[in-house]
Protein backbone atom coordinates (compact mmCIF):
# COMPACT_ATOMS: atom_id res chain seq x y z
CA UNK A 1 0.00 0.00 0.00
CA UNK A 2 1.48 3.31 -1.11
CA UNK A 3 1.13 6.52 0.87
CA UNK A 4 0.11 9.43 -1.30
CA UNK A 5 1.56 12.88 -1.35
CA UNK A 6 -0.46 15.01 1.04
CA UNK A 7 -0.23 18.03 -1.28
CA UNK A 8 -3.30 17.67 -3.45
CA UNK A 9 -5.30 19.90 -5.70
CA UNK A 10 -8.46 20.79 -3.78
CA UNK A 11 -10.28 21.53 -7.02
CA UNK A 12 -10.12 17.88 -8.03
CA UNK A 13 -12.39 15.05 -7.07
CA UNK A 14 -10.65 14.12 -3.82
CA UNK A 15 -13.16 12.93 -1.22
CA UNK A 16 -12.04 13.11 2.40
CA UNK A 17 -12.48 10.15 4.74
CA UNK A 18 -14.26 7.87 2.29
CA UNK A 19 -14.73 4.48 3.98
CA UNK A 20 -13.07 1.43 2.48
CA UNK A 21 -10.66 3.43 0.33
CA UNK A 22 -7.64 1.72 -1.21
CA UNK A 23 -4.56 3.71 -2.18
CA UNK A 24 -2.19 3.41 -5.10
CA UNK A 25 0.05 5.56 -7.22
CA UNK A 26 0.49 6.29 -10.92
CA UNK A 27 3.35 8.47 -12.09
CA UNK A 28 2.64 12.13 -12.75
CA UNK A 29 2.93 11.64 -16.51
CA UNK A 30 -0.05 9.26 -16.29
CA UNK A 31 1.97 6.26 -17.45
CA UNK A 32 0.03 3.25 -16.21
CA UNK A 33 1.82 0.38 -14.58
CA UNK A 34 1.10 -3.20 -15.59
CA UNK A 35 -1.78 -3.64 -13.15
CA UNK A 36 -3.92 -0.75 -14.48
CA UNK A 37 -4.88 0.28 -17.99
CA UNK A 38 -7.46 2.35 -19.80
CA UNK A 39 -10.85 0.70 -20.12
CA UNK A 40 -10.92 0.05 -23.87
CA UNK A 41 -14.61 -0.88 -23.81
CA UNK A 42 -15.76 2.48 -22.42
CA UNK A 43 -18.44 3.68 -24.83
CA UNK A 44 -19.92 6.66 -22.97
CA UNK A 45 -19.03 9.19 -20.30
CA UNK A 46 -15.86 11.24 -20.05
CA UNK A 47 -12.95 9.60 -21.91
CA UNK A 48 -9.26 9.96 -21.14
CA UNK A 49 -7.46 12.86 -22.79
CA UNK A 50 -3.74 13.43 -22.30
CA UNK A 51 -3.82 16.97 -23.69
CA UNK A 52 -6.60 18.04 -21.38
CA UNK A 53 -5.06 15.96 -18.60
CA UNK A 54 -8.36 14.22 -17.88
CA UNK A 55 -8.84 10.57 -17.11
CA UNK A 56 -11.66 8.20 -18.03
CA UNK A 57 -12.46 4.76 -16.72
CA UNK A 58 -9.63 2.35 -15.92
CA UNK A 59 -9.40 -1.41 -15.74
CA UNK A 60 -7.59 -3.74 -13.36
CA UNK A 61 -6.54 -7.26 -14.35
CA UNK A 62 -8.69 -8.78 -11.61
CA UNK A 63 -11.94 -8.04 -13.44
CA UNK A 64 -12.67 -4.71 -11.78
CA UNK A 65 -13.07 -1.25 -13.28
CA UNK A 66 -12.29 2.14 -11.78
CA UNK A 67 -14.79 4.93 -12.38
CA UNK A 68 -13.32 8.38 -11.68
CA UNK A 69 -15.21 10.87 -9.58
CA UNK A 70 -15.35 13.85 -11.93
CA UNK A 71 -17.35 16.20 -9.69
CA UNK A 72 -17.12 16.00 -5.89
CA UNK A 73 -20.81 16.51 -5.14
CA UNK A 74 -22.01 13.99 -7.70
CA UNK A 75 -19.28 11.58 -6.67
CA UNK A 76 -20.29 11.68 -3.02
CA UNK A 77 -23.88 11.08 -4.05
CA UNK A 78 -23.04 7.99 -6.12
CA UNK A 79 -20.70 6.57 -3.48
CA UNK A 80 -23.41 7.05 -0.86
CA UNK A 81 -25.87 5.21 -3.11
CA UNK A 82 -23.58 2.19 -3.47
CA UNK A 83 -22.74 2.23 0.23
CA UNK A 84 -26.44 2.23 1.15
CA UNK A 85 -27.01 -0.74 -1.16
CA UNK A 86 -24.28 -2.66 0.63
CA UNK A 87 -25.61 -1.90 4.10
CA UNK A 88 -29.40 -1.91 3.66
CA UNK A 89 -31.65 -4.84 4.51
CA UNK A 90 -34.67 -3.26 2.84
CA UNK A 91 -36.28 -5.78 0.43
CA UNK A 92 -36.30 -3.20 -2.39
CA UNK A 93 -32.61 -2.45 -1.93
CA UNK A 94 -31.74 -6.14 -1.78
CA UNK A 95 -33.58 -6.70 -5.04
CA UNK A 96 -31.88 -3.71 -6.66
CA UNK A 97 -28.44 -5.18 -5.85
CA UNK A 98 -29.14 -7.93 -8.39
CA UNK A 99 -29.14 -5.40 -11.24
CA UNK A 100 -26.15 -3.18 -10.44
CA UNK A 101 -22.39 -3.89 -10.67
CA UNK A 102 -20.75 -5.41 -7.62
CA UNK A 103 -19.27 -2.58 -5.54
CA UNK A 104 -15.81 -2.91 -3.92
CA UNK A 105 -15.47 0.49 -2.26
CA UNK A 106 -13.24 3.29 -3.55
CA UNK A 107 -9.65 3.63 -4.70
CA UNK A 108 -7.42 6.70 -4.79
CA UNK A 109 -4.64 7.07 -7.35
CA UNK A 110 -2.04 9.71 -8.05
CA UNK A 111 -2.58 10.87 -11.65
CA UNK A 112 -0.94 13.86 -13.33
CA UNK A 113 0.52 14.61 -9.90
CA UNK A 114 -2.94 14.92 -8.36
CA UNK A 115 -5.06 12.65 -6.21
CA UNK A 116 -8.13 11.20 -7.89
CA UNK A 117 -10.87 9.08 -6.29
CA UNK A 118 -12.40 6.13 -8.15
CA UNK A 119 -15.34 3.86 -7.51
CA UNK A 120 -14.23 0.24 -7.79
CA UNK A 121 -16.82 -1.90 -9.58
CA UNK A 122 -17.14 -5.31 -11.21
CA UNK A 123 -16.35 -5.22 -14.93
CA UNK A 124 -19.47 -6.34 -16.81
CA UNK A 125 -17.47 -7.76 -19.73
CA UNK A 126 -14.92 -9.67 -17.66
CA UNK A 127 -14.15 -12.97 -19.38
CA UNK A 128 -15.69 -12.07 -22.75
CA UNK A 129 -13.52 -12.73 -25.81
CA UNK A 130 -15.25 -10.24 -28.14
CA UNK A 131 -17.32 -7.91 -25.96
CA UNK A 132 -20.10 -5.94 -27.64
CA UNK A 133 -21.22 -3.13 -25.31
CA UNK A 134 -24.00 -0.54 -25.51
CA UNK A 135 -24.85 2.30 -23.09
CA UNK A 136 -28.58 3.14 -23.10
CA UNK A 137 -29.66 6.12 -21.01
CA UNK A 138 -33.16 5.52 -19.69
CA UNK A 139 -35.76 8.23 -19.26
CA UNK A 140 -37.25 11.04 -21.28
CA UNK A 141 -36.24 13.43 -18.49
CA UNK A 142 -32.50 13.34 -17.72
CA UNK A 143 -32.25 16.37 -15.41
CA UNK A 144 -32.73 15.98 -11.66
CA UNK A 145 -34.73 18.19 -9.23
CA UNK A 146 -31.62 20.25 -8.37
CA UNK A 147 -30.84 21.17 -11.97
CA UNK A 148 -30.62 24.85 -12.84
CA UNK A 149 -32.87 26.21 -15.63
CA UNK A 150 -29.83 26.33 -17.91
CA UNK A 151 -28.92 22.71 -17.15
CA UNK A 152 -32.52 21.65 -17.72
CA UNK A 153 -32.64 23.39 -21.12
CA UNK A 154 -29.35 21.80 -22.14
CA UNK A 155 -30.49 18.32 -21.19
CA UNK A 156 -33.77 18.67 -23.05
CA UNK A 157 -31.89 19.37 -26.28
CA UNK A 158 -29.66 16.28 -26.01
CA UNK A 159 -30.90 13.20 -27.90
CA UNK A 160 -34.22 15.03 -28.19
CA UNK A 161 -35.94 12.94 -30.88
CA UNK A 162 -34.90 9.60 -29.43
CA UNK A 163 -36.02 10.55 -25.93
CA UNK A 164 -39.27 12.07 -27.16
CA UNK A 165 -40.16 8.94 -29.19
CA UNK A 166 -38.94 6.13 -26.96
CA UNK A 167 -38.06 7.60 -23.57
CA UNK A 168 -34.43 6.48 -23.87
CA UNK A 169 -31.35 7.25 -25.93
CA UNK A 170 -28.24 5.41 -27.09
CA UNK A 171 -25.15 7.26 -25.88
CA UNK A 172 -22.56 4.93 -27.40
CA UNK A 173 -21.72 1.35 -28.30
CA UNK A 174 -19.11 -0.98 -29.75
CA UNK A 175 -19.77 -4.14 -31.72
CA UNK A 176 -17.71 -6.96 -33.21
CA UNK A 177 -19.07 -7.50 -36.72
CA UNK A 178 -19.83 -11.01 -37.92
CA UNK A 179 -18.22 -12.81 -39.61
CA UNK A 180 -15.25 -10.43 -40.14
CA UNK A 181 -14.46 -10.03 -36.44
CA UNK A 182 -13.75 -6.32 -36.94
CA UNK A 183 -14.76 -3.96 -34.16
CA UNK A 184 -16.76 -0.78 -34.74
CA UNK A 185 -17.29 2.00 -32.20
CA UNK A 186 -20.01 4.64 -32.13
CA UNK A 187 -19.83 7.52 -29.66
CA UNK A 188 -22.21 10.11 -28.28
CA UNK A 189 -22.04 12.24 -31.43
CA UNK A 190 -23.46 9.35 -33.42
CA UNK A 191 -26.16 8.78 -30.82
CA UNK A 192 -27.27 12.40 -30.95
CA UNK A 193 -28.00 12.08 -34.68
CA UNK A 194 -30.39 9.16 -34.29
CA UNK A 195 -34.06 9.65 -35.07
CA UNK A 196 -36.76 7.07 -34.32
CA UNK A 197 -35.79 4.87 -37.26
CA UNK A 198 -32.10 5.34 -36.58
CA UNK A 199 -32.49 3.96 -33.06
CA UNK A 200 -33.92 0.72 -34.45
CA UNK A 201 -31.11 0.46 -37.00
CA UNK A 202 -28.52 1.05 -34.27
CA UNK A 203 -30.03 -1.78 -32.20
CA UNK A 204 -29.91 -4.07 -35.25
CA UNK A 205 -26.28 -3.18 -35.86
CA UNK A 206 -25.41 -3.81 -32.22
CA UNK A 207 -27.19 -7.18 -32.22
CA UNK A 208 -25.49 -8.17 -35.50
CA UNK A 209 -28.77 -8.34 -37.42
CA UNK A 210 -28.61 -7.85 -41.18
CA UNK A 211 -30.73 -8.75 -44.24
CA UNK A 212 -28.78 -11.99 -44.70
CA UNK A 213 -28.40 -12.72 -40.98
CA UNK A 214 -31.63 -12.91 -38.94
CA UNK A 215 -31.71 -12.23 -35.20
CA UNK A 216 -30.15 -14.88 -32.98
CA UNK A 217 -33.00 -16.09 -30.81
CA UNK A 218 -30.70 -17.16 -27.97
CA UNK A 219 -29.24 -13.64 -27.77
CA UNK A 220 -32.60 -11.86 -27.92
CA UNK A 221 -34.27 -14.09 -25.33
CA UNK A 222 -31.42 -13.78 -22.84
CA UNK A 223 -31.31 -10.01 -23.30
CA UNK A 224 -35.07 -9.76 -22.77
CA UNK A 225 -34.88 -11.90 -19.64
CA UNK A 226 -32.70 -9.23 -18.01
CA UNK A 227 -34.80 -6.34 -19.25
CA UNK A 228 -38.06 -7.95 -18.11
CA UNK A 229 -36.71 -8.40 -14.57
CA UNK A 230 -35.60 -4.78 -14.35
CA UNK A 231 -38.94 -3.62 -15.75
CA UNK A 232 -40.82 -5.65 -13.13
CA UNK A 233 -38.65 -4.08 -10.45
CA UNK A 234 -39.66 -0.59 -11.60
CA UNK A 235 -43.31 -1.61 -11.65
CA UNK A 236 -43.12 -2.06 -7.89
CA UNK A 237 -40.31 0.09 -6.44
CA UNK A 238 -41.40 3.43 -4.97
CA UNK A 239 -38.26 4.43 -3.07
CA UNK A 240 -36.28 6.28 -5.74
CA UNK A 241 -36.39 8.38 -8.86
CA UNK A 242 -33.61 7.59 -11.34
CA UNK A 243 -32.51 10.45 -13.59
CA UNK A 244 -29.81 10.14 -16.26
CA UNK A 245 -29.16 6.52 -15.28
CA UNK A 246 -28.13 3.98 -17.91
CA UNK A 247 -28.39 0.32 -18.77
CA UNK A 248 -25.08 -1.19 -19.82
CA UNK A 249 -25.80 -4.09 -22.19
CA UNK A 250 -23.06 -6.54 -23.16
CA UNK A 251 -22.69 -9.84 -24.97
CA UNK A 252 -19.83 -11.92 -26.33
CA UNK A 253 -19.72 -11.94 -30.15
CA UNK A 254 -17.65 -15.12 -30.07
CA UNK A 255 -20.49 -16.97 -28.39
CA UNK A 256 -22.99 -15.36 -30.76
CA UNK A 257 -20.97 -16.63 -33.72
CA UNK A 258 -21.05 -20.08 -32.17
CA UNK A 259 -24.83 -20.08 -31.73
CA UNK A 260 -25.33 -18.86 -35.28
CA UNK A 261 -23.26 -21.86 -36.47
CA UNK A 262 -25.52 -24.20 -34.48
CA UNK A 263 -28.68 -22.56 -35.80
CA UNK A 264 -27.48 -22.74 -39.39
CA UNK A 265 -26.51 -26.37 -38.92
CA UNK A 266 -30.00 -27.13 -37.59
CA UNK A 267 -31.55 -25.54 -40.68
CA UNK A 268 -29.20 -27.43 -42.99
CA UNK A 269 -29.99 -30.71 -41.28
CA UNK A 270 -33.72 -30.03 -41.48
CA UNK A 271 -33.34 -29.30 -45.19
CA UNK A 272 -31.46 -32.58 -45.58
CA UNK A 273 -34.28 -34.52 -43.89
CA UNK A 274 -36.81 -32.92 -46.22
CA UNK A 275 -34.64 -33.81 -49.21
CA UNK A 276 -34.37 -37.43 -48.08
CA UNK A 277 -38.11 -37.76 -47.68
CA UNK A 278 -38.67 -36.53 -51.23
CA UNK A 279 -35.86 -38.72 -52.57
CA UNK A 280 -37.47 -41.84 -51.10
CA UNK A 281 -40.85 -41.10 -52.64
CA UNK A 282 -42.14 -42.20 -56.04
CA UNK A 283 -40.04 -41.53 -59.12
CA UNK A 284 -43.01 -39.51 -60.31
CA UNK A 285 -42.62 -36.97 -57.49
CA UNK A 286 -43.61 -33.40 -58.36
CA UNK A 287 -40.97 -31.11 -59.81
CA UNK A 288 -41.09 -28.96 -56.67
CA UNK A 289 -39.96 -31.92 -54.59
CA UNK A 290 -37.09 -32.61 -56.99
CA UNK A 291 -36.01 -28.97 -56.72
CA UNK A 292 -36.01 -29.17 -52.93
CA UNK A 293 -33.64 -32.14 -53.07
CA UNK A 294 -31.43 -30.39 -55.58
CA UNK A 295 -31.23 -27.21 -53.49
CA UNK A 296 -30.41 -29.18 -50.34
CA UNK A 297 -27.59 -31.00 -52.14
CA UNK A 298 -26.16 -27.83 -53.64
CA UNK A 299 -26.24 -26.20 -50.20
CA UNK A 300 -23.33 -28.47 -49.31
CA UNK A 301 -24.69 -30.26 -46.23
CA UNK A 302 -25.64 -33.87 -45.61
CA UNK A 303 -26.25 -36.32 -42.81
CA UNK A 304 -24.84 -39.81 -42.50
CA UNK A 305 -27.79 -41.43 -44.26
CA UNK A 306 -27.48 -39.09 -47.21
CA UNK A 307 -23.72 -39.57 -47.45
CA UNK A 308 -23.98 -43.35 -47.47
CA UNK A 309 -26.71 -43.38 -50.10
CA UNK A 310 -24.98 -41.18 -52.64
CA UNK A 311 -23.38 -43.36 -55.31
CA UNK A 312 -20.73 -40.90 -56.47
CA UNK A 313 -17.08 -40.72 -55.52
CA UNK A 314 -17.72 -37.43 -53.74
CA UNK A 315 -20.50 -39.04 -51.73
CA UNK A 316 -18.16 -41.84 -50.72
CA UNK A 317 -15.55 -39.37 -49.47
CA UNK A 318 -18.24 -37.54 -47.49
CA UNK A 319 -19.42 -40.77 -45.87
CA UNK A 320 -15.85 -41.66 -44.94
CA UNK A 321 -15.35 -38.18 -43.43
CA UNK A 322 -18.52 -38.48 -41.32
CA UNK A 323 -17.40 -41.90 -40.06
CA UNK A 324 -14.00 -40.48 -39.08
CA UNK A 325 -15.47 -37.48 -37.26
CA UNK A 326 -17.97 -39.58 -35.36
CA UNK A 327 -15.30 -42.10 -34.42
CA UNK A 328 -12.98 -39.36 -33.19
CA UNK A 329 -15.50 -37.73 -30.85
CA UNK A 330 -17.35 -40.88 -29.69
CA UNK A 331 -14.79 -41.99 -27.10
CA UNK A 332 -15.39 -44.81 -24.66
CA UNK A 333 -14.88 -42.84 -21.46
CA UNK A 334 -13.75 -39.25 -21.97
CA UNK A 335 -13.01 -36.65 -24.62
CA UNK A 336 -9.61 -34.95 -24.36
CA UNK A 337 -8.98 -31.66 -26.14
CA UNK A 338 -5.22 -31.35 -26.00
CA UNK A 339 -5.13 -27.92 -27.63
CA UNK A 340 -7.25 -26.42 -24.85
CA UNK A 341 -6.20 -28.65 -21.99
CA UNK A 342 -9.82 -29.68 -21.41
CA UNK A 343 -10.93 -33.14 -20.32
CA UNK A 344 -14.57 -34.05 -19.73
CA UNK A 345 -16.90 -36.99 -19.51
CA UNK A 346 -18.47 -38.41 -22.61
CA UNK A 347 -21.93 -37.32 -21.45
CA UNK A 348 -20.72 -33.73 -21.23
CA UNK A 349 -18.90 -33.59 -24.52
CA UNK A 350 -21.04 -35.35 -27.09
CA UNK A 351 -24.47 -33.82 -26.61
CA UNK A 352 -27.35 -34.39 -29.00
CA UNK A 353 -27.45 -30.64 -29.66
CA UNK A 354 -24.27 -30.80 -31.70
CA UNK A 355 -24.04 -33.92 -33.88
CA UNK A 356 -21.00 -34.75 -35.95
CA UNK A 357 -23.02 -35.00 -39.13
CA UNK A 358 -23.40 -31.24 -39.06
CA UNK A 359 -19.75 -31.00 -39.95
CA UNK A 360 -20.24 -32.90 -43.21
CA UNK A 361 -19.78 -30.91 -46.41
CA UNK A 362 -20.09 -32.58 -49.83
CA UNK A 363 -17.58 -31.49 -52.42
CA UNK A 364 -18.47 -31.06 -56.05
CA UNK A 365 -17.33 -29.10 -59.04
CA UNK A 366 -19.98 -26.54 -58.13
CA UNK A 367 -18.38 -25.81 -54.75
CA UNK A 368 -15.30 -23.73 -54.09
CA UNK A 369 -12.79 -25.97 -52.32
CA UNK A 370 -11.12 -23.15 -50.35
CA UNK A 371 -14.48 -21.90 -49.10
CA UNK A 372 -15.44 -25.45 -48.18
CA UNK A 373 -12.27 -25.92 -46.12
CA UNK A 374 -12.74 -22.55 -44.42
CA UNK A 375 -16.31 -23.48 -43.49
CA UNK A 376 -15.17 -26.82 -42.14
CA UNK A 377 -12.62 -25.04 -39.95
CA UNK A 378 -15.32 -22.73 -38.59
CA UNK A 379 -17.49 -25.75 -37.79
CA UNK A 380 -14.64 -27.44 -35.95
CA UNK A 381 -14.06 -24.24 -34.00
CA UNK A 382 -17.76 -24.17 -33.12
CA UNK A 383 -17.60 -27.80 -31.98
CA UNK A 384 -14.53 -27.09 -29.86
CA UNK A 385 -16.28 -24.10 -28.29
CA UNK A 386 -19.29 -26.27 -27.49
CA UNK A 387 -17.19 -29.01 -25.90
CA UNK A 388 -14.86 -26.79 -23.91
CA UNK A 389 -17.39 -24.27 -22.54
CA UNK A 390 -18.90 -24.72 -19.12
CA UNK A 391 -22.60 -24.32 -18.42
CA UNK A 392 -21.93 -21.02 -16.69
CA UNK A 393 -20.13 -19.66 -19.75
CA UNK A 394 -22.97 -20.71 -22.01
CA UNK A 395 -25.57 -19.02 -19.82
CA UNK A 396 -23.52 -15.96 -18.89
CA UNK A 397 -22.52 -14.60 -22.29
CA UNK A 398 -25.24 -11.90 -22.20
CA UNK A 399 -25.26 -9.38 -19.33
CA UNK A 400 -27.16 -6.22 -18.37
CA UNK A 401 -26.36 -3.84 -15.50
CA UNK A 402 -27.94 -0.64 -14.27
CA UNK A 403 -25.20 2.00 -13.96
CA UNK A 404 -24.68 5.73 -13.27
CA UNK A 405 -26.34 6.75 -10.01
CA UNK A 406 -25.17 10.35 -9.58
CA UNK A 407 -28.72 11.59 -10.12
CA UNK A 408 -30.76 9.21 -7.96
CA UNK A 409 -33.13 10.86 -5.47
CA UNK A 410 -35.52 9.55 -2.84
CA UNK A 411 -39.11 9.82 -4.00
CA UNK A 412 -41.35 12.45 -2.48
CA UNK A 413 -44.49 10.39 -3.01
CA UNK A 414 -44.36 6.73 -1.99
CA UNK A 415 -47.67 6.12 -3.74
CA UNK A 416 -46.30 6.70 -7.26
CA UNK A 417 -43.93 4.84 -9.55
CA UNK A 418 -40.91 6.15 -11.42
CA UNK A 419 -42.89 6.51 -14.66
CA UNK A 420 -39.99 8.32 -16.35
CA UNK A 421 -37.73 5.25 -16.09
CA UNK A 422 -40.58 2.82 -16.58
CA UNK A 423 -41.64 4.36 -19.89
CA UNK A 424 -38.12 4.14 -21.27
CA UNK A 425 -37.46 0.52 -20.39
CA UNK A 426 -40.90 -0.60 -21.55
CA UNK A 427 -40.31 0.97 -24.97
CA UNK A 428 -36.84 -0.57 -25.17
CA UNK A 429 -38.33 -3.99 -24.47
CA UNK A 430 -40.97 -3.50 -27.17
CA UNK A 431 -38.28 -2.73 -29.74
CA UNK A 432 -36.17 -5.75 -28.78
CA UNK A 433 -39.23 -8.01 -28.76
CA UNK A 434 -39.86 -7.11 -32.41
CA UNK A 435 -36.73 -9.03 -33.33
CA UNK A 436 -38.35 -12.26 -32.14
CA UNK A 437 -41.13 -11.98 -34.72
CA UNK A 438 -40.26 -13.41 -38.16
CA UNK A 439 -40.78 -10.96 -40.99
CA UNK A 440 -43.26 -13.22 -42.75
CA UNK A 441 -45.42 -13.23 -39.62
CA UNK A 442 -45.11 -9.56 -38.85
CA UNK A 443 -48.53 -8.00 -39.32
Amino acid sequence: MTTLDQQTDKTLCHLDKVPGTEFGEISSDCGFHDAISLLETQVAGHPSNDKRRTIGMLRRPDGRVLKPVVKPLLGKREIAFYESLEESEDPVMLQLKNYVPKYYGTTELQIFGKRVTFLTLKDIIDGMAEPCVMDIKIGKRTWDPLATPQKRATEELKYAESKRTYGFCITGFQVYCLPSGLIKKFGKHYGKTLDAKGVVEALKMFLNISPDRPPCRQLIVQLLSFLWKIMLFFRTQRLFRFYSSSLLVAYDAKRLRHYLHLNNADKDRAAGHVANSFAGASNHAPAAATNVFKEASEDGTCNSATASSVGTADGGHAAERVHYIKRSISLSSECELTGKGVAMNRSESCSSDFRADRLCRTHSYGNNFDDDVAQMKEDYDALLSELSSSSDEKLNWVRVNMIDFTHVFPTEDRNTLDVNYLEGIENLIKLVEMFLVPKDKDA
